[in-house]
């Protein structure tokens, strides 16, 4: 299996300051010689959650999450951990190095990488036609009528898709990618796809999805380009005016946000994102300086596009279009994004205008003035049912509560849930009681949740605790219990595994960056516990505490002395003196156990 290589890793964890990543997803304020912030892996009213630059870690005291810069990457942004470090790699502009295995994960990496650079080669050709050939005259002039300059579209990198069924493909295969690669990319349709629309082609045949069409790349937040949504130019043709590509290896359109890559720091600035129905509407107010807009592919919101949201704002504010299609397209968005935590906002475009046509028509101060005046979506819904009349009879006070009732009970918070509630009872002059049956009963996560994963604790013992906290900050201590036959790490009992990692590592441990490749080998219970020890706090003579024969090495032996001498005590056969023997001995393995735990609280 390919793996990222050990110096790629460490060279990642130097290059990326905890601080500065953590800081760019949400505030953090200084306590002394750490920061601090509300854990953004569970719900609290007071800030728990530390960052240690010296340290390059973090843990929250709240709810035990803790680790490196890449665990927290991992868990903020819901990735394994090669994506992590490949998302800190590109931050940092550090190139990341495989090292080569076989298998199947590995063919699995070398397609992603093929189709990266099909599709990058295939969005390269689209945009020089667009800049370039005679046949894309109708996509420039589209564009001008649009206002979108020469300048923007290469910035966005748009194209045209020509009419020909096999320009594409030819160009592809002439830069060495297989019939097999290209149809996989999603560009290319076979003959049965075609049946319809290509009647009479030979079976076998590929041909290009997009065909006449002004072409937008659709990028990930990497800005990789992974899929393409073409705009048909002819007004008369009976096809779909927009067409995506399909669901690849690369591509999900459940996943994706359009223009994410642009404005991820706008986004985060702002805490707030402008949700727009289509690409030009993106481009459009992106261009004329709002920059946190974003589209989803397609008019409604999923529940993995909502997530990917939520990492970067905590209010959205949707500028669908004022049709009926745009008011739909509110209702299938809310679910998926109040399920997330996040305000949601509408604004009212005026009737017959996008943010595009608004934009180009009256400048972009009309758009902000009207994005600063977006109500919260449950103010709008019952303004709109007051508007209609549907409020002014009984029937029309059980549709709105029974169109908002589900909007309500997706709401995870559980303040912010019945608080709206009351609000809506009190407009809509109903008693709680009888709105409530229209809220579904929701179960909510735990206090202790991340990122919808238990914080995994690992049992470890006290003394084989103080032991890897000496491992870890002493370099002569860690060598001399390596080198310790008996009792071995294993036979330590709880947390002993953990310690024979930290002692078989042959990284030097007290470097920040070389203790964040170690803790990626890590499962995410030994990390939490190293980020729970005190490894800013120095011990004196720290190899002669771990060398006296009283501490942690001798706990198992006590214990273990301890429970053969009460297992004894149960036999019905023993002697007066015998009893009195092993009741002795626990009583000795007893103290000797809690003298050891009264010096291991010195340590």
């Amino acid at each position: 299996m390919a793996r990222i290589s050990e110096e790629t890793i460490q060279r990642v964890a130097e290059a990326n300051d905890i601080v500065e990543v953590s800081s760019s997803y949400f505030p953090l304020k200084r306590a002394g010689s750490s920061w601090r912030a509300l854990c953004p892996f569970h719900r609290e009213k007071t800030p728990s959650f530390h960052v240690n630059p010296q340290r390059q870690s973090y843990h929250c005291f709240g709810c035990g999450a803790g680790g490196t810069v890449f665990r927290f990457v991992m868990e903020y942004e819901h990735v394994d951990f090669p994506s992590a470090v490949r998302r800190l790699a590109q931050r940092a502009g550090v190139p990341v190095i495989e090292e080569a295995g076989s298998g199947p994960d590995d063919r699995t990496v070398l397609l992603r990488k093929r189709l990266l650079a099909l599709h990058a080669e295939a969005a390269s050709w689209f945009h020089e036609n667009l800049l370039k050939s005679p046949n894309a005259e109708t996509a420039r002039t589209y564009l001008q009528s649009r206002k979108i300059s020469a300048e923007t579209a290469r910035s966005w990198l748009l194209g045209y898709a020509p009419e020909s069924r096999n320009s594409l493909l030819d160009h592809l295969r002439g830069q060495q990618f297989s019939s097999e690669e290209i149809t996989q990319s999603g560009l290319a349709l076979a003959r049965e796809e075609e049946r319809e629309s290509e009647a009479g082609v030979s079976a076998g045949r590929l041909f290009s999805r997009f065909r006449g069409r002004l072409m937008f790349p659709i990028r990930n937040d990497y800005g990789e380009v992974i899929a393409f949504s073409g705009r048909v130019l002819d007004p008369a043709a009976k096809t779909a005016k927009y067409v995506n590509s399909p669901d690849t290896p690369l591509f999900n359109k459940g996943r994706v946000l359009y223009g994410l890559d642009k404005s991820k720091r706008a986004l985060i600035e702002a805490s707030t994102a402008i949700v727009c129905e289509g690409q030009i509407d993106v481009i459009s107010a992106f261009e004329a300086g709002i920059q946190n807009v974003i589209a989803p592919q397609g008019t409604a919101f999923t529940s993995e596009q909502a997530r990917l949201l939520r990492r970067f704002v905590e209010t959205v504010i949707l500028c669908f279009d004022s049709d009926q299609a745009g008011q739909k397209a509110i209702g299938r968005s809310l679910s998926a994004l109040l399920g997330c935590g996040l305000e949601v906002r509408v604004a009212s475009l005026p009737q017959g205008e996008d943010p595009d046509s608004l934009i180009r028509s009256k400048g972009v101060a009309p758009f902000r003035e009207l994005l600063s005046a977006a109500p919260r979506f449950f103010d709008y819904a019952l303004e709109h049912f007051a508007q209609n009349g549907s409020l002014d009879n009984p029937a029309g006070t059980l549709r709105a509560a029974r169109k908002l009732g589900p909007y309500v009970a997706a709401m995870t918070d559980t303040v912010l849930r019945e608080s709206t509630a009351r609000m809506i009872c009190v407009r809509l002059r109903i008693t709680e009681a009888a709105f409530a049956p229209h809220v579904k009963a929701a179960t909510h996560e735990s206090e202790t949740v991340t990122m919808g994963r238990e914080i995994q604790r690992l049992p470890i013992q006290e003394g084989v605790r103080q032991l890897c906290r000496l491992s870890l900050i002493d370099p002569d201590t860690k060598a001399w219990l390596a080198k310790q036959n008996s009792p071995r790490p294993h036979e330590l009992g709880e947390g002993g595994d953990l310690l024979g990692k930290i002692l078989e590592s042959s990284l030097a441990l007290q470097q920040p960056s070389a203790q964040a490749a170690f803790m990626a080998t890590l499962t995410a219970a030994e990390e939490v516990a190293i980020s729970e020890l005190d490894l800013d706090r120095p011990q004196e003579n720290s190899l002669l505490v771990a060398q006296d024969p009283g501490f942690a090495l001798a706990a198992p032996r006590y214990k273990q002395q301890r429970s053969a001498a009460a297992a004894q005590l149960h036999k019905h056969d023993l002697t007066s003196s015998e009893r009195t023997r092993l009741q002795t001995r626990v009583a000795e393995a007893t103290k000797q156990i809690l003298d050891l735990q009264s010096r291991l609280n010195d340590v």
